[in-house]
């Protein structure tokens, strides 16, 4: 695990890594690797890390092929190590629900997630159909330490992912609207009913295991994140469609964190801002509206038990 300067977690944490074929000097370089899926990969900081420090190639398709997925037994053991209680993102560097990985290898992190129960276990994806499928056929159930979340860089994408995610056995899921490119509206899912099940009347709450529809009085998703994008090449902000997504928030009682305004921020005019910060991630720089910073409280595993055994 790494200590990370991500405002919304405390550590890293990458236990499959990637291994490239031997290079003509019979070299095997290690690191990790992933493929992009959608414009919010476009500039991935991941890819430009791995091919300075990594395995020395793109997060490309073409590349997919010169690669592996392994198990770091080191890397996995770590959290079971650490006593005190941390956040701890998964997968910072890659997709952990990514095709290219297998459900073994899957089995292995969320089996060390679950023995670690001190940790509250952060999991963000762009493949929301791989993830409630292997949630769902793995284990079924909740666990209260593993949060669940999608990246929902556009309204294409939230139409998409969301319902996905709703789907998908969770206590805590959350949104990553980052990198944010344009303005999304979220107010069908933060209540929403039953999505995606075919067997539970649409005004009932779902008991097939899926807990697609939340107990009454409760949001559907959990805690929203939103940030601009950052680094060379980033793509305009508006802090309007921040603004937006705050409100939405509030008016659903969702907890908001707002993570950046990334390297390009623009008034609602358009007009562009200058940010010291390059990544736009100092509250003092922004209008007092957006510093806001607030995680969710999760019900304890005692509590969680309670409810589940009541449905």
């Amino acid at each position: 695990m790494n200590k990370t300067s991500i405002e919304w977690t405390d550590y890293t944490w990458n236990p499959i890594r990637a291994r490239r074929k031997p290079l003509s000097d019979g070299r095997v370089l290690t690191g990790t690797f992933c493929t992009r899926i959608s414009p919010g990969c476009t500039n991935c900081y991941a890819s430009v890390i791995n091919r300075r420090f990594g395995t020395g190639a793109e997060y490309t398709v073409p590349n997919l092929a010169e690669h592996e997925f392994y198990i770091d037994e080191r890397i996995l053991e770590q959290p079971l190590r650490r006593k005190k209680p941390a956040r701890i993102f998964v997968g910072d560097m890659f997709d952990l629900f990514h095709e290219a990985i297998s459900d073994a290898d899957l089995s292995y992190v969320f089996a060390t997630m679950m023995d670690a129960t001190q940790h509250t276990f952060q999991l963000l994806t762009k493949r929301a159909a791989r993830m409630r499928d292997f949630v769902g056929k793995w284990c079924n159930t909740a666990e209260p330490n593993i949060w669940l979340g999608v990246s929902v860089e556009s309204q294409q994408y939230a139409d998409e992912r969301i319902p996905l995610l709703l789907q998908t056995p969770a206590e805590v899921r959350f949104l990553s609207v980052e990198p944010m490119l344009e303005a999304v509206d979220l107010t069908q899912f933060l209540w929403g009913k039953v999505v995606g099940c075919k067997t539970c009347p649409q005004d009932a709450d779902c008991v097939c295991g899926y807990m697609t529809r939340p107990l009454l009085g409760e949001p559907a998703i959990s805690w929203v994140i939103c940030g601009g994008e950052s680094g060379p090449g980033a793509r305009p902000f508006n802090l309007a469609w921040a603004e937006s997504l705050l409100e939405q928030c509030r008016a659903a009682g969702i907890p908001f964190f707002m993570k950046q305004v990334g390297s390009f921020p623009v008034t609602r005019e358009g007009v562009a801002l200058r940010v010291r910060d390059r990544k736009g991630g100092n509250l003092d720089e922004w209008e007092p509206v957006l510093r806001v910073r607030e995680f969710p409280s999760p019900k304890s595993k005692f509590e969680y038990e309670i409810m589940r055994c009541s449905q």
